[in-house]
């Protein structure tokens, strides 16, 4: 699970890059193509929460000689935003028959309609965040008339500090580097770490392989016989589901299953007449001493039991210990199968090899008493597959 979850990552890091830079992009348009804010203000609105806002008041009037009522205005355009306006417009409705004769720090237009628009000059065209601009204007009316409803509008100017997004955007980059930088530093330390596991690995093989080349020196008819029963146990295993890590444990381990016969003398070991009783038991103990030899070598799991066990017989007949059945680690009953193979398959001091058709009759004879019928079966599948090395 882990491992698939690893292979994914990669996906998920450009889909993830993918969605921040779709979030920049969107600030970006929203910075390029910014929407005026349009409000229409009337009398009892709320303003405190408007992104901008208006003030109109009569600050003098007076009464000219021709009859007609002169008002001067002083209005005053807010920006209630974190980001500053450009291009601010008040429109208002003229009352009837009202004209302006004059303004400042603004520029004014009336449609046909008797609406005047307002409009900041230069120098006071941009409304920073928070602030306000003002202007006034002189309104000659023959009533007096306040003007209360408006139409305010402006444009933002956006910057990316404006947007909350940015910041959530941040963080998923920064997060982003971090995760693709910590998983970059994990693949390449994964790489050197299996270019020296597989090196460490090579050279634990070759010392395996010289030690078991000690062994199988003693007794000239056996030579390659570990690594042969090595080869066998790893094809039995990878038919039966194992790992790959879990295939090069039973190959270590099968290879130093007769690690015991070191103990044996040569006069027994390589006696091609009958063994006696007295000499058999001898012969047993290697089992023992090879389990006694091992018991130090902690980095292979279950490496004793191969080499104590793999004489055990599936019906409890075996040594060391008489297991039967599911008792024996199967480990052990893997080697069993393995090494009974290659003996029928190899020329002894006392005999010739078997045949192959031999060798299968006896691995169906000796399924259930000898052999675990399982692995038994499997040894015969690989058989008539013709996928058993016959050597």
């Amino acid at each position: 699970m882990v491992k698939k979850l690893a292979n994914k990552l990669p996906v998920l890091y450009v889909c993830l890059l993918i969605l921040i830079l779709i979030g920049f992009g969107y600030i970006r348009y929203q910075i390029n193509h910014a929407q005026p804010i349009m409000i229409q203000q009337a009398p009892g609105d709320d303003l405190s929460l408007r992104p901008i806002s208006f003030d109109l008041e009569i600050s003098k009037g007076w009464l000219e000689s021709y009859g007609l009522r002169a008002n001067q205005y002083d209005a005053t355009f807010y920006n209630n935003n974190n980001y500053p306006l450009i291009d601010w417009e008040v429109k208002l409705q003229l009352p009837a028959d009202a004209q302006i004769n004059d303004s400042w720090s603004c520029d004014f237009s009336i449609d046909d309609q008797g609406v005047a628009t307002f409009k900041g000059l230069d120098y006071n065209v941009d409304v920073p965040a928070g602030e306000a601009v003002t202007f006034g204007f002189i309104l000659f009316s023959p009533q007096t008339e306040e003007i209360e409803t408006f139409k305010i509008s402006a444009t933002p100017v956006y910057r990316v500090t404006h947007f909350a997004l940015f910041y959530v955007l941040c963080v998923l980059s920064l997060v982003w580097l971090i995760a693709v930088f910590s998983t970059l530093s994990v693949r390449i330390m994964s790489v050197y770490y299996e270019r020296r596991r597989a090196r460490d690995q090579q050279i634990i093989i070759q010392s395996i392989k010289t030690f078991t080349n000690f062994i199988d020196a003693k007794d000239p008819y056996t030579k390659g016989h570990s690594s042969r029963v090595a080869q066998y146990a790893r094809l039995i295993a990878s038919h039966m589901g194992y790992s790959e890590e879990e295939l090069d444990n039973i190959y270590y381990i099968a290879l130093l299953h007769d690690v015991g016969k070191m103990s044996i003398p040569d006069n027994i070991l390589n006696k091609p007449a009958k063994l006696t009783p007295e000499e058999r038991k001898v012969i047993e103990t290697h089992t023992t001493n090879g389990a006694e030899m091992l018991k130090d070598f902690s980095t292979i799991p279950d490496i004793i039991s191969g080499a104590l066990y793999h004489h055990e017989r599936y019906d409890g007949t075996g040594y060391p210990r008489g297991l039967k059945a599911e008792d024996i680690p199967m480990i052990a009953r893997i080697i069993c199968v393995a090494d009974s193979y290659d003996a029928m398959n190899s020329v002894r001091c006392y005999r010739g090899a078997l045949s192959k058709e031999e060798i299968m009759n006896e691995l169906d004879r000796c399924s259930g008493t000898q052999f675990d019928p399982e692995i038994a079966a499997i040894m015969l599948d690989l058989m008539m597959n013709n996928k058993a090395d016959i050597v």
